[in-house]
């Protein structure tokens, strides 16, 4: 083997110790920073949680009943945030949202989503992204976490939220799971 041989295969070698030794990110699962869960309360709810704001005429329907295909919407929400799965348990903080559902028939079921989870003191922690509400209840959407303020400043990773299966849309009530994962 001549001098080039071996540096090339030098090179070779530490190429890939160096790819299968770091610099990848591990696809076993994670625990997230952060478990709760947030409780929409929409019509015909008497105290809801979530409106269609735009377009007019659409204030007082649940939000799943929106405008017909092809008008834009606008709903926002202010939902509760909970430590526990459990309706009774402590409100801990509030999910401000603001949702976009696309009105082409090709997106209709994905909605552009920006807002915020407060914890009711300076720590807050920013989300944004696409939601895919034709994903089956126990199903995972995931946003970006893009900020947050006090313990959460700067923060970044994914925030996951599902449907759970006691959410009853002739109530009103949806529960999500929500997992954040930060780094």
């Amino acid at each position: 083997m001549g001098p080039r041989s071996r540096a090339t295969l030098t090179v070779i070698v530490s190429l890939f110790l160096s790819l299968s030794c770091g610099g990848w990110t591990s696809v076993e699962a994670l625990t997230p920073t952060i478990t709760l869960y947030t409780v929409r309360r929409q019509v015909p709810n008497l105290t809801p949680t979530a409106r269609t704001i735009y377009p007019d005429g659409y204030f007082f329907l649940p939000p799943t009943v929106g405008p017909p295909r092809g008008i834009p919407q606008v709903i926002i929400g202010d939902n509760e945030v909970r430590a526990a799965r459990d309706l009774t348990s402590p409100i801990i903080g509030a999910l401000r949202l603001y949702r976009s559902p696309g009105f082409a028939t090709t997106s209709s079921d994905r909605t552009y989503a920006f807002g915020l989870i407060d914890f009711f003191n300076e720590d807050t922690i920013s989300i944004s992204g696409v939601i895919n509400a034709s994903v089956p209840v126990g199903a995972f959407s995931e946003l970006a976490v893009v900020g947050g303020t006090g313990k959460y400043r700067n923060a970044n990773g994914y925030y996951q939220v599902a449907t759970l299966p006691e959410s009853n849309s002739a109530t009103g009530v949806i529960v999500f799971q929500v997992n954040i994962y930060i780094s």
